[in-house]
């Protein structure tokens, strides 16, 4: 079974103010608008499918005051431990893994390869090069110049501001995907869980409307279900939604220079 493990952290704000979550209003949700980058931006928003409604947590980054890592969560549920030895704002499940552990389709860390693309994943790869994030189709994948970070997995749920999944596959999970904003000089992280007493979570094809409407140009489902997770920091304090299971890597989000 293929697993999923990434972090993200950022905010879009003036230089001297401190970094903002928040959840633009979606189709039948209400928005909320926190001003700590850790803040639980999640109550009040929520997707809604088949008369279900889906809790919607988002954190939005602007990635000129970000650095984006892949961290080795060492098969662990423990986020909130990897963001404390990262020093990051906020770390969220990321890229695929098999059996073994060995994470399966491309990443790439601080500039160096830790896993290989795969094309027969296909899917996509969201890459940073240090100042734009950017979402490609694995097919006709090329690492770009200067690329410090890269993740794939699949599939692509936005591509040019449109829904990129065709259908409804009838499967319903718990979903993390990144959404790119504003020429890819800022990333949403997205968290979509089911509320209590409902089923897990959307479908793909949901998802893929749902972020193509609040504005995503460009997005990337995550591996979702069992492995969707965050930790992230909160007026001072340490929150986290855990994985069910242990994931390889995360995807950190540090303020540069921190």
């Amino acid at each position: 079974m293929l697993i999923c493990a990434a972090v993200l952290l950022g905010c879009k704000r003036h230089d001297d103010a401190p970094a903002r979550a928040h959840v633009p209003l979606p189709a039948g949700g209400a928005a909320v608008d926190e001003s700590d980058a850790g803040a639980d931006a999640g109550a009040g928003a929520f997707l809604v499918e088949d008369a279900r409604r889906y809790d919607v947590r988002t954190w939005s980054f602007a990635l000129d005051r970000y650095e984006m890592r892949v961290v080795d969560v060492g098969m662990s549920t423990a986020l909130d431990a990897v963001l404390a030895r990262s020093d990051a704002e906020l770390v969220v499940n990321g890229g695929f893994f098999d059996p073994q552990g060995k994470p399966v389709g491309l990443v790439v860390s601080e500039g160096a390869v830790v896993s290989r693309l795969a094309p027969a994943l296909s899917g996509g790869v969201v890459t940073w090069d240090g100042e734009r994030a950017k979402l490609w189709e694995s097919e006709s994948f090329a690492m770009p110049d200067g690329a410090r970070f890269a993740v794939q997995c699949r599939p692509r749920l936005v591509v040019d501001g449109a829904p990129n999944v065709k259908s409804d596959d009838g499967h319903r999970s718990e979903r993390t995907a990144l959404c790119l904003r504003d020429g890819g000089k800022a990333i949403d992280v997205v968290i979509v869980k089911g509320a209590s007493g409902e089923s897990p979570g959307p479908s793909l094809f949901a998802l893929g409307r749902y972020l193509a409407q609040r504005g995503c140009e460009g997005a990337l489902n995550l591996d979702g279900g069992p492995s969707t997770g965050v930790a992230w920091r909160e007026s001072g304090a340490v929150r986290m939604l855990a994985p069910a299971r242990p994931v390889r890597h995360a995807v950190s989000f540090r303020r540069r220079g921190a």
